[in-house]
């Protein structure tokens, strides 16, 4: 039987702080990637009841640097299991050590706080419909991989939770501007391709008139006020075990 663990207690700032806490140990040093991921999986499962899962086999991926993502399981947070959340950590399959600087350690904390909020929204989704799944979105697109993606990236699910890590991604570059952040979609260009954003847009051909890329600009409009606070939701609800 799990015990209980206060969900909403968590915001971008302190998942941040969260994992940036374990960076004396790791940030400068060379060392190898057993050891790293050791030491990343053990201080994020001491603040966190999730599971880690070390993943080595994508040649695109940057030497020398983790990368993360996460996945929310429903079925097992139906059953009551402890941990239904899992993050991923990615590393280059011909690395055998990494040196993380003070610069890729900060960018990995706020990927690592955006990743636990997104599965969060995640969770939060399927508890408060009482874990039924949603029809998804039904892509026309020619190619295969196109109608993969645009099926995941078009899910009611994905654009909610995506929608949140975007308003975050351009309150970090913009501030709180809704002008400027409304300006930046509308002209954005295949120019910039890093951003959570041009990744969704681009997955549409980069059609501003396309339906879902005007619904994610709208729900991005509506995210900035919980992004301003770290938070993607107005209430406790559904947020503890």
């Amino acid at each position: 039987m799990r015990q209980d663990f206060n969900w909403s207690q968590l915001d971008r700032n302190s998942l941040y702080s969260m994992l940036y806490s374990a960076g004396p140990d790791i940030v400068g040093r060379k060392m190898p990637l057993k050891l790293l991921h050791k030491r990343l999986s053990s201080h994020i499962k001491s603040c966190l009841p999730v599971s880690i899962k070390k993943w080595q086999y994508d040649h695109k991926q940057d030497r020398g640097f983790p990368y993360m993502g996460g996945s929310y399981d429903s079925v097992a947070d139906k059953k009551g299991k402890k941990k239904f959340i899992e993050i991923v950590l990615s590393y280059h399959p011909l690395d055998t050590e990494a040196r993380i600087t003070e610069y890729r350690w900060t960018r990995l904390c706020s990927l690592f706080a955006d990743t636990i909020l997104h599965e969060m929204i995640h969770m939060r989704q399927y508890r408060s419909r009482n874990f039924k799944d949603i029809p998804g979105y039904e892509s026309t697109a020619y190619y295969h991989k196109q109608r993969v993606d645009q099926e995941y990236y078009g899910h009611r699910d994905e654009m909610g939770a995506h929608a949140f890590n975007i308003a975050c991604e351009l309150l970090d570059k913009f501030g709180y501007d809704p002008a400027a952040i409304r300006n930046h979609m509308d002209t954005i260009t295949p120019k910039i391709k890093k951003s959570t954003f041009a990744k969704f847009i681009a997955t549409f051909d980069w059609d501003h008139d396309h339906v879902k890329v005007r619904q994610m600009k709208q729900k991005v409009m509506k995210q900035l006020e919980y992004a301003a606070i770290g938070r993607p939701f107005k209430t406790t609800t559904h947020l503890t075990y």
